[in-house]
């Protein structure tokens, strides 16, 4: 059975979060809906990049029907997906049944609006570890798993959480199949 990923996005987020984890995970064979987190399908991105939605967030009858739930920073997309009372409750029902949640840079503000945080080893974009309660930050890791929560730092790293998430959900050889072509092992001989 296919696993699928709800990929929620609002005016303002990261566009960079948002496309490499997408198309990883599309690579990798999830089925990935892009859902926009409010009414319209149409969003436009943090830097200007107009974003058509497969669907928006008021078609999402059961959170549940999803093994990840995941959302990309920037701002104020981050502030926006914060303030949305049924992203906050998505996050809460899918952590509270052991699925994958998942959040990028600004975006564990989010997180930690869920109440899910407190206890968990978390990374974000530098700074808004402030807006965040957590029982270990770490500034050095470009993603952090902690249980079934993935977080990132930013943009430079949306590839690596996008193949974490893969790993998460399908096993290490289904991230390895989607990196090696995606010439990631260059990418990282040359930084």
């Amino acid at each position: 059975m296919t696993k699928k990923v709800a990929l929620f996005v609002e005016n303002g987020s990261e566009e960079l979060e948002l496309i490499a984890p997408l198309d990883i995970m599309r690579r990798s064979g999830l089925e990935v809906d892009l859902i926009s987190a409010n009414d319209n399908k149409s969003i436009i991105s943090a830097h200007g990049v107009n974003i058509v939605a497969d669907k928006t967030i008021n078609e999402v009858d059961d959170i549940l029907i999803y093994d990840a739930i995941v959302i990309p920073g920037g701002m104020p997309g981050s502030e926006h997906l914060k303030n949305n009372s049924k992203i906050i409750k998505f996050y809460q029902n899918m952590y509270n049944e052991n699925k994958l949640v998942a959040a990028i840079c600004a975006a564990p503000i989010v997180l930690n609006k869920a109440g899910l945080t407190a206890d968990k080893n978390v990374t974000c974009y530098p700074g808004f570890e402030k807006q965040i309660n957590f029982k270990n930050f770490d500034k050095n890791k470009a993603v952090v798993i902690d249980g079934n929560m993935i977080t990132a730092q930013g943009p430079a790293v949306a590839f690596l959480f996008g193949l974490e998430i893969v790993e998460y959900l399908l096993g290490k050889e289904k991230r390895d199949e989607v990196a090696n072509p995606m010439l990631i092992n260059v990418l990282k001989e040359n930084i």
